[in-house]
C-alpha cells in the first residue's frame, strides 16, 4: 500500500508542477483559453489528492503529524490552494464578467512557484528542528 500511495502522491505532484509551470511561463493568459480553465481545476484537485495521499503515507510510514516538515507542508498546500482559488480564480471570474480578454497572473504564479519549490525541499530533505 505504501508504494501505491507514494505513486499517487508523486503523480499528483507532477500535475501540480505542470499547472504552476504553465502559469509561470505565460505573463498574461487569455480568458478564453481552455487550457487555463483546465489548469485552474487541475491544480486544486491534484492538491487535494496530494494532501490525501500524503496523509495516507504518513499513517503507513508511521511519521508524526507534529514533525516540522509535515506541518509546514500542510500549511504550504493550503497557501497553494488559497492562491489558486482566492486570487487567480477570482481574477478570472471578474475579468470574465467585465469582458476583459487577458489577465496578468504572473505574480500569483511566481508565488506559487516559490511555494512548490519549498514543498519539494520539504519532501526531499524532511528537515527537523
Amino acid at each position: 500500500m505504501y508504494n501505491l500511495s507514494l505513486f499517487l502522491h508523486i503523480i499528483s505532484a507532477f500535475f501540480i508542477a505542470y499547472s504552476v509551470l504553465y502559469g509561470s511561463l505565460n505573463d498574461s493568459i487569455k480568458i478564453s483559453s481552455k487550457l487555463f480553465r483546465i489548469n485552474l481545476i487541475l491544480l486544486s484537485s491534484m492538491s487535494i489528492v496530494s494532501i490525501l495521499t500524503a496523509t495516507w503515507i504518513i499513517s503507513i510510514a508511521n511519521y508524526s503529524h507534529s514533525s516540522f516538515w509535515i506541518t509546514a507542508s500542510y500549511a504550504l498546500w493550503f497557501i497553494l490552494i488559497l492562491i489558486n482559488e482566492g486570487l487567480i480564480r477570482r481574477k478570472y471570474i471578474n475579468a470574465k464578467k467585465e469582458g476583459i480578454a487577458e489577465i496578468n497572473v504572473s505574480i500569483q504564479y511566481i508565488s506559487m512557484s516559490i511555494v512548490v519549490a519549498m514543498l519539494t525541499f520539504l519532501m526531499i530533505y524532511k528537515p527537523t528542528f
